[in-house]
């Protein structure tokens, strides 16, 4: 019997030329560039939130945002990323004549055990890496947030989360990789391609700082490429979801980064602590991936990485 990757695999094959594969992403990333566009002028134009607010938010400007501006703008920003889910489904339909459900797994649901599973992987993760910061250096210092705040919000910004993490996930661990390993079986193109491709979309995220950008685009590249491996343990995206969004719930509502990230999160860091556990967090993703590709993970078995 088939290996559940490969039957997900499968499902992309009748319609899997790359020429097709290239228009359908560029098609996907124009779907979210509109969604973003119209949503970002809705939500100013009804007074949601501001242009300085959300100029902030998303690392421009100097604004000094208050804590209500900081969620407000986070939530529109995490909101335009359903533009990704918008874009999926109308290539893969329009394009490749299949349904949204074939990209998400081979049995076309998602399994909440596997979800669970990749929630607990990050979990485990982000906790070495926060452990490795605290030997390195200063530990994260709490914020000026008033817990209650934090709490109220705490539960919607999830949810924004949840969404704007999984269309992540259905663009390049779905999408991308499925389409590319239809057609191309060797694991350097479907798997490393889309993990670059996920690293380098984050290059904006580095806050304008070449050395931090660089360690930035690094850390999710290889964050990528661990969740590509949880899509070829399992044949779905379940467990790559589950992964990306406690890794986001961590790296933005429970410890920040000062100066970078919106003023959401519970706790905060500086540039000079993350760069001083740089090598250390490099070091614990590339174990995680090791140990995600080995048959001690808590997945089902792989199948030979060179797909036949």
């Amino acid at each position: 019997m088939e290996h559940p990757f490969q039957r997900w695999v499968d499902l992309a094959r009748p319609r899997a030329q790359l020429l097709r594969t290239a228009i359908g992403s560029v098609l996907v990333v124009v779907a979210w560039l509109a969604w973003t566009m119209a949503f970002g002028l809705v939500a100013i134009g009804g007074g949601l939130v501001n242009p300085d607010a959300l100029g902030a938010a998303m690392g421009q400007g100097g604004a000094s945002l208050t804590y209500l501006d900081a969620v407000m703008a986070m939530g529109v920003l995490l909101a335009t990323f359903w533009g990704l889910w918008l874009g999926v489904w109308l290539v893969a339909k329009l394009l490749h004549k299949r349904d949204l459900s074939t990209v998400l797994a081979h049995d076309r649901r998602i399994r909440l055990d596997y979800f669970l599973v990749g929630m607990a992987l990050a979990a485990g993760y982000l906790a070495l890496s926060l452990g490795s910061i605290w030997l390195s250096g200063p530990p994260p210092a709490r914020s000026s947030l008033p817990i209650e705040h934090w709490l109220i919000a705490f539960a919607p910004l999830v949810v924004l989360i949840l969404f704007q993490t999984a269309g992540e996930e259905l663009f390049f661990r779905g999408y991308l990789t499925q389409q590319l390993a239809a057609r191309i079986p060797h694991p350097l193109v479907w798997g490393l391609l889309p993990s670059l491709a996920f690293g380098l979309a984050h290059t904006a995220n580095g806050g304008g700082d070449a050395q931090f950008t660089v360690y930035y685009v690094a850390v999710a590249t290889l964050l990528g490429l661990v969740m590509t491996a949880l899509v070829w343990r399992t044949g779905g995206l379940a467990a790559a979801m589950g992964f990306h969004l406690m890794n986001n719930i961590g790296a933005m509502l429970l410890v920040g980064i000062a100066g970078v990230t919106p003023p959401i999160a519970l706790f905060v860091m500086d540039f000079g602590t993350i760069m001083g556990s740089a090598s250390t967090d490099v070091l614990v993703l590339g174990l995680l991936l090791a140990f995600v590709l080995s048959p001690f993970a808590p997945l089902p078995r792989g199948q030979p990485l060179r797909r036949k």
